[in-house]
């Protein structure tokens, strides 16, 4: 998923240091959805090698550590 930014305005200080970006509010919001979806992903790669368990026993387990 490529994502690309149209209508960014970038501010400077008075030195002509990049300091901050304007976005339209859609294009933020796209943004953090985005960012969030990548997130999600990377979570997923670190536990793809864990053993599965059956939902029985994962329920079994929870209870015990709520008491």
């Amino acid at each position: 998923m490529a994502f690309k930014v149209k209508e960014e305005q970038i501010l400077y200080n008075v030195k002509g240091k990049q300091t901050h970006v304007l976005l339209p509010i859609k294009t933020y919001k796209e943004l953090l959805e985005y960012l969030e979806d990548f997130e999600d992903i990377q979570a997923m790669k670190e536990v793809e090698h864990e053993k599965a368990i059956p939902w029985e026993e994962a329920k079994k387990i929870l209870a015990k550590h709520r008491k």
